[in-house]
């Protein structure tokens, strides 16, 4: 949607009902000052999680790719003290294949006992290596009860603008589904008018 149409608001509203509902929803924000680390949506909404579940609980959910993920999110090694380094990785690709494949086991994880809703706000300023892991999540968590849900301005869009490229990849998963937000019609604002004050307009 545009600017000020209402992202923000839908999103707020779908997360109070989640966790009206029993799940849990964790946040991350992309930005678009210079000097942003890369992944820092997922390590604001990871992060947030980790701090607030038992360290047990936590260790479990993680099982052996703690030690990858608190490569990213540096919360984890403070709750799990006792971890071993990750491996020395032999080929870059390989250490981020490994990150991401932990990342998506421990999402998956985490939402069988509790449904986890994952909102990341404003994907059109987030980084590239956010927005492939996006995609890398979206593949591999299509069975667990975790919903991933992202906002971004479509002006701001090209076709050259890397959230394109991940918009095509996410559009192949079956579960994904886009959402336009738009100015209510005449009708439209009848129905809302009528809603919230009882009076026929």
């Amino acid at each position: 949607g545009e600017p000020g149409i209402g992202k923000t608001r839908t999103l707020q509203e779908l997360a109070a009902v989640a966790e009206e509902r029993g799940a849990r929803v964790i946040w991350g924000v992309s930005y678009e000052e210079e000097g942003t680390p890369p992944f820092w949506p997922w390590v604001q909404a990871l992060r947030s999680y980790v701090r607030e579940v038992d360290a047990e609980i936590l260790g479990s959910q993680m099982g052996p790719g703690a030690a990858d993920i608190a490569e990213l999110v540096s919360d984890v090694r403070v709750k799990l003290p006792h971890l071993e380094p990750p491996p020395a990785p032999d080929d870059p690709r390989q250490a981020r294949f490994r990150l991401f494949d932990s990342i998506a086991s421990f999402l998956k994880s985490a939402s069988e006992s509790q449904p986890l809703v994952v909102a990341l706000e404003d994907l059109h300023w987030s980084d590239k290596p956010s927005l492939v892991l996006l995609e890398f999540i979206a593949r591999e968590v299509a069975r667990s009860r975790l919903l991933v849900v992202g906002t971004y301005r479509e002006v701001e869009v090209s076709r050259q603008h890397p959230l394109s490229q991940t918009l095509a990849e996410l559009m192949r998963t079956p579960r994904f589904r886009q959402m336009v937000l738009k100015g209510l019609d005449t009708e439209e604002v009848a129905s809302l008018t009528q809603n919230t004050t009882g009076t026929e307009p």
